[in-house]
Order: structure tokens, then sequence, then C-alpha cells
């Protein structure tokens, strides 16, 4: 593995070599490094040569020649894990430069994590190394583990399983065993490959994250605050202003076109399913060219990784489908939301509806979209009668329409439960990630995306809702 200076030396070399035919004399090494000494110069020469990158002919005042140039790759660098007492992964946004060679395996996700603590000292791996690790959920025996401790506490060990438990060893005996039974959520989140010691000295490269959403759009705000704005306009003309692969997520609750004069039951009284002019249908061919439009204007503004959420009934999520398919998104599930009270049907002459679909689609096929498996898995879902402790997250969720508490400041006639959007944030973005909602309406993705540290972007063309927003969101905080 080479050091941050020794690349440069290297790099330097080669392209000097591939211009001149010729290598570069230490003097001019010295000169190019705006080096004193030659000392320093011979002390890199040698690594490289005692690592294979270069070869030395003797007797010749140019007797570098570089051997080979391996090829680097980019490994994300998450953040720290513990060798020591269980600590929180930091998510950072870096990446390190490795060699090829020292990712064994030609297929697989691979990352890296800055060690912190001992506990790890007798293998070799000490404070401030860094671990490279090949992404898998099983280990055998004996091998050096990232482990996840109750859904949020990452250590490295050495993996044992025993009859009844998971024995997770330090290699230090000032460290116990941590022994973990069969009602302790853990997961194993990779194998480690490979260490680089002395990481100090390797050459980091830090991505550039989410910006603060001052002056993301050139239109100015209805209203603005460090992570939450809500513009109001139309949908496509705040989004034509947005850069190109800006955000993480979008949730779109779009007009369903269901106002059609007919009526339902609410609260025991008969009620109009009128919701506004802007629910109203302008005909099949119209009614699937704007949602194309607006699906469009979104796959613009999504990051390669970044996710979409469509919500929807009968009415319009099937043109909503056939569009996302129609532009290239990857389609990841449709979930059915189940509304244990939704409201009876009045006519008799068909099922009584009960649920909404809500679609969930990648911009790019081939990006690694977030999803917090773990989280949806082993995470408390008390709001949901379907969801079962420690199984799978299924595509059918439990969860009850807004209740009064979230309507107490106003409605919306099509509001989404905070607990539906919780988890929907929860399950597709990381903290700061940037949630957009083109029909933002009283705001609930916003209030959930906030709440849990992310960035949000609501638009709306109706004030009134916009309003009803400010006066939910400074009534969260």
């Amino acid at each position: 593995m080479l050091t941050k200076r020794q690349k440069q030396f290297l790099d330097f070399i080669t392209k000097f070599s591939q211009k001149h035919g010729f290598a570069p004399t230490f003097a001019e090494m010295k000169k190019r490094f705006k080096l004193r000494s030659l000392s320093t110069i011979h002390q890199h020469i040698s690594a490289l040569e005692q690592k294979g990158y270069i070869n030395r002919e003797k007797g010749r005042a140019r007797s570098v020649v570089a051997s080979r140039s391996e090829k680097m790759v980019q490994v994300p660098l998450l953040g720290r894990i513990a060798a020591g007492v269980p600590i929180e992964a930091i998510e950072n946004k870096e990446t390190i430069a490795v060699p090829q060679s020292k990712l064994p395996f030609s297929s697989g996700n691979y990352y890296a994590l800055r060690v912190a603590g001992d506990s790890m000292k007798d293998e070799r791996i000490n404070d401030g190394d860094i671990v490279l690790v090949k992404e898998q959920k099983f280990a055998e025996n004996g091998q050096k583990v990232v482990a996840l401790l109750n859904n949020s506490e990452a250590t490295l060990k050495t993996f044992y399983k025993e009859r009844s438990c998971v024995r997770l060893e330090p290699a230090n005996k000032n460290y116990a065993p941590i022994f973990v039974d069969k009602e302790t959520p853990l997961a194993i989140q990779g194998v480690v490959v490979d260490v680089i010691h002395g990481a100090d000295s390797v050459e980091v490269h830090s991505e550039v994250v989410n910006p603060s959403l001052q002056h993301i759009s050139t239109q100015k705000p209805y209203y603005e605050k460090p992570r939450f704005n809500l513009y109001h306009a139309n949908c496509l003309d705040i989004l034509a202003t947005l850069p190109e692969n800006s955000t993480d997520m979008v949730f779109a609750d779009p007009p369903y076109n269901l106002s059609n004069n007919g009526f339902s039951l609410h609260a025991g009284k008969r009620v109009s399913v009128n919701k506004g002019t802007w629910d109203k249908s302008r005909g099949f061919k119209d009614d699937y060219d704007f949602h194309y439009k607006w699906l469009a204007t979104c796959k613009r503004v999504l990051k390669p990784e970044g996710t979409l959420w469509v919500s929807g009934t009968y009415h319009s999520i099937y043109q909503c489908g056939y569009a996302l398919q129609a532009l290239g998104y990857h389609i990841l599930n449709d979930i059915s939301w189940f509304k244990p009270n939704g409201s009876p049907n009045l006519s008799c002459r068909f099922f009584t509806a009960s649920h909404e679909t809500v679609i969930w689609a990648r911009k790019d096929k081939n990006a690694k979209h977030t999803f917090n498996y773990h989280l949806m898995k082993n995470g408390d879902w008390p709001e949901d009668s379907i969801k079962k402790p420690g199984l799978q997250m299924r595509s059918v969720w439990a969860i009850y329409p807004p209740k009064k508490p979230e309507k107490i400041f106003g409605k919306h006639p099509t509001q989404k439960p905070l607990e539906l959007l919780k988890r929907i944030v929860l399950a597709s973005t990381k903290p700061e990630a940037i949630v957009l909602d083109p029909f933002t309406g009283s705001s609930t993705t916003g209030i959930a995306a906030y709440s849990l540290g992310r960035k949000f972007i609501g638009i709306d063309t109706d004030q009134k809702f916009l309003d009803l927003s400010i006066r939910r969101f400074e009534n969260s905080l």
C-alpha cells in the first residue's frame, strides 16, 4: 500500500518518463517537491523499490524506472469502527485509493473503516489504522468481522459461532469477549480482507456533501429555514430551477383525479369525494401527460442512486407506474398501504376500498440505492399490526390514516399519516439527505424528513396549504 507521498513520487516519475523518454534525476525530484535534502527522496525511492513499483539501475544518473503502475481503486471510507467498546458507526463522504490487489475477490462491494481503539492490537490492527472490508452478511469462525449490535453500535472483532450464542473475540487481554444471545439484534456487515497501517498518510478524497438549501433554486422560497424550504408555484417551474442530480429522495402524492361528484362516508357522515379543481380528471391522455412530465422533471433532479415514491389509488397509480417505466425508472416495490379503518362502501356493489398503492422506484437500475434493511426488519413498528418483530418487513403496511393530533392546525383532503412518511424516509435515505415533495400539501413529508435529520424541499400551488405546512412545522420545532 502506498502512502500519499509515495504515490505522488510514483506519479511524477511515471509522467516525467512518459513525457521525456527517461526518468527524472534526484535533483529534479528535489526541485519538483521543493525539498531541502536528498535524503527524503532516497527514503521514498527505496520504499517504492521495496514495494516493486520501480527498479533502479546502478551506475546511471537517471536510474529510476517505473516497473509497473498498479490500478488504483476508489473505496468508500465510511467512518470509524470500534476496536474496543462498541461505538456508533459514523458515515463520512470520503474515499481512499487502494491497489486493486488489496481486494482479493473480483466481485462484491468493498468499503473502508478507520479503527478507533486497541482491542485488536494483537492482530496488528491498531488505533488509526484503516481496515478494508468486503461487504457480506455472513462469516465463518475465525474471521475478523464488522458487526452491528442493537441496530446502532458497530464493533470490530473475531467471529465465533457457539451453540447458544455468538462470541465476538477481541485480540487484547484487557478486553472481555462480547457474547451475543439470540434475543440481541446482531448483523454481520462485512469481513476484513486487509489492513492499512499508518493510515494517517493515506490519500483521502472528500466527496461533495449535500449543500445547504439556501439558493438551491433560483426562485425565492415562500418559506425558508436552513433545512426546510417551501415554494408557492407549479412544481414543474420549481423543479426546472433545481440543479441536476441534487436530490436524494422524492415522495409524491399527486392528484388522484377522483373528484367526480361522488360521495363517501367519513365519521359516520355522507361527504363529497370532491377535493378541488386540482383533483378533477382532464381525460386519460391529459392526465397521463401530466404524470409523465412531473416524473420526468423529478428524474432530472434525482441523484443516480436516488429513489422516488409515488402514492395513489387505482384512479391514478397505473398511469404513474406506466410513466415510470416509460421514463426508464427501475421499480423496486409496490407497497400496499392498508387502512385498518377505511371508509365503508356506500353502494355495496363492489369491494370496500381500504388501501392505497405506493410505488418505490430508483432512477438508475445499475446504481446502488439506499435501503436500510436491518432497521426495517428489526425496528420497532408498534403502529403496524401486520409487522412481526425480527422478521423482514413485507410490502403490506397496516397504518391508520392521520389522527386528530396531526390535524389540529387544519387538514388537507389527502393528508398522509406521519408514521407512513417516517417509515418511507427511514427506509430509503441517510441523515442529511435532501428529500423533495412536489405536491407537498400539508407537508407531512417535510415534518417527517426534518424530524429525522434530513433536509426538505416542498412545492405546492395552494397558498393556504403552505400556510398550514408552516404552522405544523413551527409547532414541531
